[in-house]
């Protein structure tokens, strides 16, 4: 059995192991009110379609995707699907997100268990209304495609779910834990991957750390194009990491710190930001060790004016009181020289940020998982 497939079945069996706990827990009851969005389909003239696509009251896109034998399967599965953080300059659009190159809605409706045997299961998502650091919003995107989904079921010749499950990664793992934490019982269980729950605030203070050690590291601008700074980034930066640009030019100076100076600058950078990258793979895996930079750098680059705006204010601070970074080979010079960012809206933020604190009470069964290298 190939490697596709064998990923493939270890996702969906993770779908398998939780759906077989919803009935030793007994189904729970549907605590929503499907009347806000009934009303609201009917003032906008929307009809459910026989492919279940539409617009959800916020404004956000939905689709309900069912296999062909749906109506015969024995045990009726739905996964709801909460897409990951997707850049503010990008559409909206539902999502195409895929694992092992296959898209996650495929692998759903045609999928097959670690065996091999046909597992068949539904697939529903939204777009959220919007992009970016959308979390609030999109907890009541995935209520009202809940309640929909009623709703689409009830008109249509398909047969009920027995089971929903919401499953989101990365940014939609965190709105997974938020909704099912403020709803309990809508969803009969959730999965949540690769996502900051836990510590919203410190997530943020983690991506900001890195913003500013790695321009002490490497420099403020590659190829004369600024990276920017937790306290604001510019409209032709984030343009050249959409491009490409920006990426290219970061990955040739990483690689040069590798061919000339042995990664010097890039362990220090990595033990100073706290990247979880161990010191073997940095040596012998430097292109996965460079991936996993880009990646964090992705976020500071591409969210950080978008966080100030939604929390009404700068979030981040390590200046008041001053940050002490530690692991480099001259602490005293990195902490006397790195950039020191503090806004007065920093409080204002950082008290807006509790709403996107998870709690860790939950009263659906949760399935938390998450990656190595960051």
């Amino acid at each position: 059995m190939n490697s596709v497939f064998v990923k493939r079945g270890r996702f969906l069996a993770i779908f398998l192991a939780l759906f077989s706990s919803l009935f030793l827990l007994g189904c729970q009851e549907d605590l929503l009110n499907t009347e806000d969005v009934q009303n609201s389909s009917l003032k906008n003239g929307q009809l459910v379609s026989a492919d279940m696509e539409g617009m959800l009251p916020g404004g956000a896109m939905y689709e309900i995707a069912l296999p062909e034998t749906w109506n015969y399967l024995p045990i009726k599965l739905l996964i709801v699907y909460a897409h990951g953080y997707v850049d503010v300059t990008k559409p909206v659009a539902l999502p195409a997100d895929m694992i092992a190159g296959m898209p996650i809605k495929e692998m759903l409706l045609n999928g097959i268990d670690y065996m091999g045997n046909p597992l068949p299961i539904g697939y529903a998502s939204t777009s959220y209304r919007s992009n970016g650091l959308v979390v609030l919003d999109a907890v009541k995107d995935i209520k009202q495609l809940r309640a929909q989904i009623d709703i689409s079921f009830a008109a249509s010749e398909y047969l009920h779910p027995d089971a929903i499950v919401l499953a989101g990664v990365s940014e939609g793992g965190l709105i997974t834990v938020l909704t099912v934490e403020q709803n309990p019982g809508i969803f009969n269980a959730a999965i949540a991957t690769c996502c900051p729950i836990g510590d919203f605030y410190k997530q943020l203070r983690y991506y900001g750390d890195a913003h500013v050690l790695f321009k002490y590291f490497f420099g403020p601008s590659f190829n004369d194009i600024s990276i920017g700074s937790p306290k604001g980034v510019s409209k032709n930066t984030m343009l050249a990491w959409e491009d490409g640009s920006l990426k290219i030019a970061i990955t040739e100076a990483l690689q040069y710190d590798y061919m000339y100076n042995g990664g010097n600058k890039i362990r220090q950078f990595i033990a100073c930001a706290g990247i979880p990258i161990n010191e073997v793979v940095q040596a012998l895996q430097p292109e996965l060790t460079i991936q996993s930079i880009l990646e964090v750098l992705r976020f500071p680059i591409m969210a950080t004016n978008d966080a100030i705006e939604r929390l009404g204010g700068n979030p981040y601070n390590n200046k008041y009181p001053p940050t002490e970074y530690a692991d480099s080979d001259n602490d005293r010079k990195l902490n006397l020289t790195v950039e020191r960012v503090y806004r007065k809206t920093w409080e204002q933020a950082k008290d807006e940020v509790t709403k996107y604190e998870t709690t860790g009470m939950l009263y659906t069964p949760l399935v938390s998982l998450h990656t190595e290298y960051d």
